[in-house]
C-alpha cells in the first residue's frame, strides 16, 4: 500500500554558463538526499540558458523532477508554486539550492511536524534561521565529515569567532515548513516578482497575517533596517525574526553556501522594482491577498456556478479548478443552444447549481449532469451532491458502528452548539425519522465526518465533494505566541519597557518618516557602511550615484 510522505521538499534551480557551480550543487543534493516514506524531494527547473542532462540524474536518484516551460527569466517564486502544486505530502518545505539542511535537522523537523500537527493544522508552521557562510568556509568544511557541520558552524556562530560565518539571518523567510493547503490557499508566491528578491518577504507577510497572533507586535512595521544587523523590536524584520528564533531554540539551523553573484540573463535587474512592490503590499497588508493556487491536475479545469446569492468558493478552486459565477436570472433569458455554445467556448467541465434555485432551471439543465449545493444543518457546513438530497440521508449510508471515542467526540461536539442550533438539528433528525440517541450520534457523526464540507469566513477546512474527501483539516485558530514564549527572549527587555514615549513618537509621525527613509537605497548604503565597511567600499566602485539619487527619489 502506498504511504504518503510526511514532507515534500521543493528545490528550485536554473542553469547558466555564468553560474557553473549550480549544476554541481544540483548533483550534490540529488545524491546526498534520499526520497523515502518520510520525505520526497522535488527538483523544479525554471529558466535555464544552458543545456544539461540533470533530469535523468535526478530521476535516477528516485526524486521528482519538474520543468516550468513558461519561464523566460528564472523565478524562484514560480518554481516554488509549481512544486507545491505537484507535492504529494500535506506539508511542504522550500529549500534554495545554495542552502543546506543536515539529516539530523531533518529528523528534528519531521518530529516538529508531528508535534505541531502541521499536517492537520493550517496555522502551524516552522521557520528556519539561516547562517550565511564565507567563501573560505566552502573549502574548510570539505575537510570534515558532513555529520560535524552542524556543530562546527553553530559553535563558530555562538562563540562569535566567525571563521565560517559571514552573517546570521534569524529568519530565512523562504524556507518555511508549512501546511500545503495553506500555501495554496494564500496564493503562494506572487509571480509579479520577476528576477531576484522580495517574493519570499511578500509571501511571509501573508503567512504571518493569516496564521500567527503575537501578544506584542514590533513598533513601526513599515520600517526596514535593510539588513539583519538590528537590535531593536522595530520594523518588519524583527517581526520576521520571531519564528526564526523559535527554530534556533530547537537547535535547527540552515546554512547558505557562498557563491558568486553575476547578473546572468538580467536576473538582478528588477531587484529595485521588486523592492518597491513589496513595500506597496506591506503598506496595504489589510487588503492585500492573492487568488488561491490549484493542484496540478485541475489547473485547466473550469466550473460554472449558477447562483443568485453571492458565494465565495475560492478555497474549493484549489481542488476543483477555476469558478465562473453566473446569475441564474441571466441564464434563463438565453436560448438553450446559446448556453450550450457558451459551455463549449469556455470549456466548462462541471456545472454547480444552488439546489434552492433548481426548479427554475430544471428544463434548462435536463441534459446536463450537475452538482448541487446547499448549506448544511450543522454550523458552517455545506453539502455538495449529484443525486436526490433525500437519497443521501438513507440509513444504509450512516448506519455503521462507532467506537467509544467517536461517540464521545460527537457528544462533545453536539453539546458545544447553541440551544437554537441543537433544536434545529433535533427537528431535522425527527423529520428523517431518527429517534434514539444511538442513531442520532451515528447520523451526526456521518454528517460531520463523511458528508459535509465546512468553511469559516469563506475558507474551507473540510471539503467533501460528491462523497469524495478532498481536504480534511482541523478548524484551528491562529497560533498564539504569548510573552512567555522564548521567541521574545531577544527583545524581552525592550518589549516590557515600551512606554508612552513610543506612542507619542508614533502619534507625531516620527515612525512614518523613519519608515519612508528606511526604504531608500541611500539608507541601505549608510547601514552597510556602519555594519560592513569593507563590503561598502568594495561595492562603491560599482555604484552609479546619479542613478542612485534618481531611484531614491
Amino acid at each position: 500500500m502506498f504511504k504518503m510522505a510526511l514532507l515534500s521538499v521543493i528545490i528550485p534551480f536554473g542553469l547558466s554558463k555564468e553560474r557553473p557551480y549550480i549544476k554541481k550543487r544540483v548533483i550534490e543534493k540529488a545524491k546526498y538526499f534520499k526520497s523515502d516514506e518520510n520525505i520526497e524531494f522535488i527538483f523544479v527547473e525554471g529558466f535555464s540558458s544552458q543545456n544539461h542532462n540533470l533530469k535523468h540524474y535526478i530521476l535516477k536518484q528516485n526524486h521528482i523532477y519538474l520543468k516550468d516551460q513558461d519561464q523566460k527569466v528564472f523565478s524562484q517564486g514560480k518554481c516554488r508554486n509549481l512544486g507545491a502544486s505537484y507535492a504529494n505530502a500535506k506539508v511542504i518545505l522550500f529549500l534554495d539550492l545554495d542552502c543546506f539542511i543536515s539529516f539530523e535537522n531533518f529528523e528534528k523537523i519531521l518530529k516538529l511536524i508531528q508535534i505541531k500537527n502541521i499536517t492537520n493544522n493550517p496555522n502551524a508552521l516552522v521557520v528556519l534561521p539561516v547562517v550565511y557562510l564565507t567563501q573560505k568556509a566552502n573549502e574548510i568544511l570539505k575537510n570534515y565529515e558532513i555529520d560535524f557541520w552542524d556543530a562546527l558552524i553553530q559553535e563558530d556562530l555562538i562563540s562569535g569567532k566567525k571563521t565560517f560565518v559571514k552573517f546570521f539571518a534569524p529568519s530565512s523567510t523562504s524556507s518555511l515548513i508549512i501546511n500545503k493547503h495553506k500555501f495554496l490557499e494564500l496564493g503562494g508566491n506572487n509571480e509579479s516578482f520577476i528576477g531576484h528578491g522580495y517574493e519570499d518577504f511578500d509571501f511571509f507577510v501573508r503567512v504571518l497575517k493569516s496564521c500567527i497572533k503575537f501578544e506584542k507586535m514590533p513598533f513601526n512595521l513599515n520600517y526596514d533596517s535593510r539588513n539583519w544587523n538590528f537590535y531593536n523590536f522595530k520594523g518588519f524584520r524583527s517581526w520576521f525574526s520571531l519564528l526564526g528564533y523559535e527554530a534556533c531554540f530547537y537547535g535547527i539551523y540552515m546554512y547558505h553556501f557562498w557563491h558568486i553573484e553575476p547578473n546572468q540573463n538580467g536576473y538582478m535587474d528588477r531587484k529595485h522594482k521588486n523592492h518597491k512592490l513589496f513595500y506597496k503590499h506591506l503598506k496595504n497588508l489589510k487588503d492585500y491577498h492573492l487568488k488561491p493556487l490549484k493542484i496540478a491536475n485541475v489547473k485547466n479545469v473550469k466550473n460554472l456556478a449558477l447562483i443568485r446569492e453571492k458565494y465565495d468558493f475560492d478555497s474549493l478552486s484549489i481542488y476543483l479548478g477555476d469558478f465562473i459565477y453566473k446569475n441564474i436570472d441571466e441564464i434563463i433569458t438565453i436560448k438553450e443552444e446559446d448556453f450550450k455554445n457558451y459551455l463549449n467556448k469556455e470549456k466548462i467541465s462541471q456545472i454547480l447549481v444552488d439546489v434552492n434555485e433548481y426548479d427554475s432551471l430544471k428544463h434548462f439543465l435536463k441534459d446536463y449532469s450537475c452538482v448541487y449545493f446547499k448549506k448544511g444543518i450543522l454550523p458552517d457546513s455545506w453539502l455538495f451532491f449529484d443525486e436526490n438530497s433525500d437519497e443521501i440521508y438513507k440509513r444504509k449510508y450512516w448506519n455503521f458502528d462507532l467506537s467509544a471515542t467517536q461517540i464521545d467526540e460527537t457528544r462533545v461536539y453536539f453539546n458545544s452548539l447553541s440551544l437554537e442550533k441543537k433544536n434545529e438539528i433535533i427537528d431535522f433528525l425527527k423529520k428523517n425519522e431518527i429517534i434514539n440517541d444511538n442513531d442520532r450520534y451515528k447520523f451526526i457523526f456521518f454528517l460531520k465526518n463523511e458528508l459535509y464540507s465546512f468553511a469559516k469566513f469563506g475558507k474551507f477546512y473540510q471539503i467533501i465533494f460528491n462523497k469524495q474527501k478532498l481536504l480534511t483539516l482541523n478548524n484551528c485558530d491562529k497560533t498564539f505566541y504569548s510573552l512567555q514564549s522564548f521567541v521574545y527572549k531577544p527583545y524581552l527587555y525592550e518589549v516590557k519597557s515600551m512606554n508612552i514615549f513610543s506612542k507619542i513618537l508614533e502619534f507625531l509621525g516620527i515612525y512614518f518618516i523613519q519608515s519612508i527613509i528606511s526604504q531608500t537605497k541611500f539608507y541601505r548604503l549608510v547601514r552597510k557602511l556602519c555594519f560592513n565597511p569593507k563590503g561598502f567600499f568594495k561595492d562603491s566602485r560599482k555604484i552609479n550615484f546619479k542613478k542612485l539619487n534618481n531611484e531614491s527619489n
